[in-house]
């Protein structure tokens, strides 16, 4: 452990209620079982374990101030000592319940008490009194630091050996008792402060513990929603190309069924053909949702690419958008990359065929090069559809532009001029994710 862990100060309130909760939840964590029952239930009721070491003072104590104030009762001599030496026992006995939350107090409470001990004689025993001293030592040692631990055993050293050079004249007497006093001072301080690091690195890493816990979670939260917004994109670009051609269709076959029934026919079964070729997507994407789904022979099928791009631009057409179609270069073979293309020109199209008003051309270029691919779709639509209140979610520009960010590119979108709408993609040809 660091020397900054060391000297971290810690509620010991607080530090009970949270070692409480990690060992009675330890087991969600699958972490060790903590050693030993009476540990276990101690940390559970601290108290408990406060009242019985200050019993341990209390006790003796009691009964060595009563047995003086009998002896003093029937001597003849002052009681008031006695008196004293009660309200003092009383003092020492808080101090030591309390000694987890104010051990600086129980330190300085159990020093003077010490040193009175030897001012008021007989109405004390020094060897009682020691015992808050190391009690409180330990106290400092584990609830807040080791530094502080030893400030307090060279100050509690000090009013021994000052103690017993007042009292005692004897120099072999008076370095014999400040060398045992001091020393049983050090081996306190020592055992709590190996007893506090011990506690300090158990909690460091029952915090460690959690931390890795709440990014676990953390971490497949995101993974959900990444994946809801996957599924997202995929949904909005089959149903919004899907109902937009199947709109136009059915517009443009109930303008013509009275003049031109064969054209009205064919525009039916176009939009028909669009309706059960999206449902067949919508029921593979979906699909995947359900994991007790098994999908029949004909569902699996590979994600559209660029082969299918003629077949796209020609549903365009047939709904009445007048599209003319450019590439050049050498196209890509990752299927993730032509997946990009062909969602990028499907989302760029059927913007067009939903708010140009009166296109007389819409242009798509796709320019292959070895490193980038760069997608411009340009219609001369009136601008007055796209200032119209839309119905539309936003979805699909935020859908290309996350798929084109995957590969480390951009997507605009704008005004051309007094009339039509561009947009443009760019992005990596090599096939690299963007992380």
């Amino acid at each position: 452990m660091g020397r900054g862990a060391v000297r971290h100060r810690i509620r010991p309130a607080g530090e009970e209620r949270r070692l409480t909760d990690d060992l009675r939840e330890s087991r969600d964590l699958r972490l060790p079982k903590p050693p030993g029952f009476i540990r276990t239930f101690f940390a559970r009721h601290p108290w408990l374990l406060d009242v019985m070491i200050a019993a341990v003072y209390s006790a003796p104590a009691a009964i060595f101030t009563l047995v003086v104030a009998a002896r003093d009762v029937l001597g003849g001599g002052p009681i008031w000592p006695t008196a004293v030496a009660g309200y003092v026992t009383l003092l020492v006995t808080g101090a030591l319940v309390f000694r987890r939350y104010v051990p600086h107090v129980t330190a300085g409470v159990s020093v003077a008490v010490f040193i009175a001990s030897y001012a008021l004689g007989t109405h004390f025993s020094p060897g009682l009194t020691w015992f808050p001293v190391i009690a409180s030592l330990y106290a400092l040692a584990v609830y807040r630091s080791s530094r502080a631990a030893w400030i307090w055993t060279a100050i509690a050293s000090a009013a021994a050996v000052l103690c017993s050079i007042v009292v005692e004249t004897d120099w072999i007497t008076i370095v014999g008792f400040s060398f045992m006093w001091s020393m049983s001072l050090v081996i306190a301080t020592l055992v709590g402060i190996t007893f506090g690091n011990r506690r300090r690195y158990i909690q460091a890493l029952l915090d460690r513990a959690w931390q890795l816990a709440r990014e676990r979670d953390q971490q497949a939260q995101i993974a959900t929603a990444a994946e809801r917004a996957r599924i997202a994109r995929e949904m909005h670009d089959i149903v919004a190309h899907s109902l937009t051609v199947i709109v136009a269709l059915s517009d443009g076959a109930e303008a013509s069924i009275d003049r031109s029934p064969d054209v009205a026919k064919e525009a039916v079964r176009q939009s028909a053909s669009t309706a059960r070729r999206a449902l067949a997507d919508m029921r593979r994407s979906l699909g995947v949702l359900t994991s007790d789904h098994v999908p029949a022979p004909g569902e699996l099928a590979p994600q559209p690419g660029l082969s299918e791009l003629p077949e796209l631009i020609e549903s365009y057409r047939s709904a009445g958008l007048p599209v003319r179609f450019t590439e050049r270069g050498r196209e890509p073979a990752d299927p993730v990359t032509q997946l990009t293309v062909f969602r990028v020109v499907q989302e760029a199209l059927t913007n067009a065929l939903r708010y140009a008003l009166e296109p007389t051309a819409v242009d798509v270029d796709l320019v292959y090069g070895d490193d980038r691919i760069r997608i411009t779709v340009t219609d001369d639509g009136r601008e007055a559809g796209r200032g119209a209140a839309s119905v539309g979610s936003g979805s699909g520009l935020i859908g290309m532009r996350e798929r084109v960010a995957v590969h480390g590119g951009s997507v605009t979108a704008g005004p051309v001029g007094t009339r039509g709408w561009r947009v443009t993609a760019e992005f990596d040809a090599r096939g690299e994710v963007a992380r």
